[in-house]
């Protein structure tokens, strides 16, 4: 049976069970939920069902540079591995599908079987991309210290609009925190994509709970920074997606803040771990330097797999150096050696924002 066709809430649900299901191995339901529910993981996403249960998708972008989505080269997916058939067919859909001159996608280290597909179409590991990571901590069993002059408590009836505008604050790509030199072409007038519609529809995704769904009040009673908490009672792990600071309140420790009150309250929920996917970065180090700060340690989760279109005849792998290679038993004398190229966002900055929070 071939794959079909995303359609809407309740295959959001699916696929946020999914994760759930074969958590640590890949996405957690919550920033999958998301990401998901506001329709910004990918342009066009498959499902792929054995008996009327969903056992692993697979998503692609296909407009170049369209804000908050990955770009058309970087393609993810999630399988069940028990199902190498289903990985398999996951990788011929990509490669079949994608419009892009090279792609790459994230593989979690304990994903094996989809890693062996990947490798049996001709993908390669990128040691040069280095390895994807997350961050977690414990939850935390003492009330939180407090911040001068600030609050943190759960929104409360009535300020969906404060709510919203307190994330595009955060989120104005402008405005982000990106170390000096380092921060890509920006237009100037761009704003958050985040919508009092968007905000509806995360408010209706699985695992959403009002009392995580968390906000930080200045001295004169204006909302001043944001974060949701996505607990899995199944697996007692919640996720921070997304965290945000308005610009005027920042280098403050509101970050830490929230993600004390975030460790906190899972602990009183009965969770016992808070994960957080970013990781250190020098073009973008607020984020995970705030999180360290606040008692996380960085943990290696994925590896990326690298495969180029045009290396003489059909597909080719990147090499270890992110050079075109050949193809088992294609004739690419005189091919052009092309180096894959970088996307200008730093890997410790996808999870926070710059892929899915614009």
């Amino acid at each position: 049976m071939g794959p079909r066709a995303f359609s809407g809430r309740d295959d959001i649900r699916a696929m946020q069970r999914l994760a759930s299901r074969l958590w640590p191995r890949g996405w957690h339901p919550g920033g999958l939920g998301w990401a998901l529910a506001r329709g910004a993981l990918a342009d066009e996403i498959v499902l792929f069902e054995r008996g009327g249960e969903l056992v692993g998708w697979a998503g692609l972008g296909h407009e170049p540079d369209r804000l908050g989505h990955h770009p058309p080269g970087e393609v993810m997916a999630q399988v069940d591995p028990s199902r190498p058939d289903v990985a398999r067919a996951i990788v011929e859909w990509l490669v079949d599908a994608a419009k892009a001159p090279q792609l790459t996608i994230e593989v979690a280290n304990d994903d094996h079987a989809l890693g062996t597909a990947l490798d049996r179409v001709g993908f390669t590991r990128q040691a040069d991309a280095g390895s994807g990571h997350g961050m977690r901590r414990p939850v935390l069993t003492v009330a939180p210290p407090p911040v001068a002059g600030y609050s943190v408590r759960a929104v409360q009836p009535g300020e969906t609009g404060a709510r919203v505008e307190v994330h595009r604050a955060a989120w104005r790509p402008a405005s982000l925190p990106w170390h000096r030199g380092h921060q890509p072409p920006t237009d100037p007038d761009a704003t958050s994509s985040f919508t009092r519609e968007g905000y509806e529809a995360v408010r209706n995704t699985w695992l959403y709970d009002p009392g995580f769904d968390l906000v930080a009040v200045a001295p004169d009673g204006s909302l001043a920074a944001c974060c949701i908490a996505w607990l899995d009672p199944s697996t007692g792990v919640a996720e921070i997606e997304p965290l945000g600071v308005a610009p005027n309140h920042r280098r403050r420790g509101l970050a830490g803040a929230l993600c004390l009150e975030v460790a906190a309250r899972v602990g009183r929920a009965g969770g016992h771990e808070v994960f957080i996917n970013t990781s250190p970065s020098d073009a973008y180090p607020a984020p995970a330097g705030a999180y360290a700060k606040a008692g996380f340690e960085v943990i290696n989760r994925t590896r990326t797999y690298g495969l180029r279109r045009d290396c003489g005849t059909g597909w080719g792998p990147v090499d270890g150096n992110g050079v075109c290679d050949r193809l088992a038993g294609d004739d690419v004398q005189g091919a052009d050696r092309t180096v894959i190229e970088t996307h200008p966002y730093p890997s410790g900055a996808r999870g926070q924002g710059l892929r899915f929070d614009m």
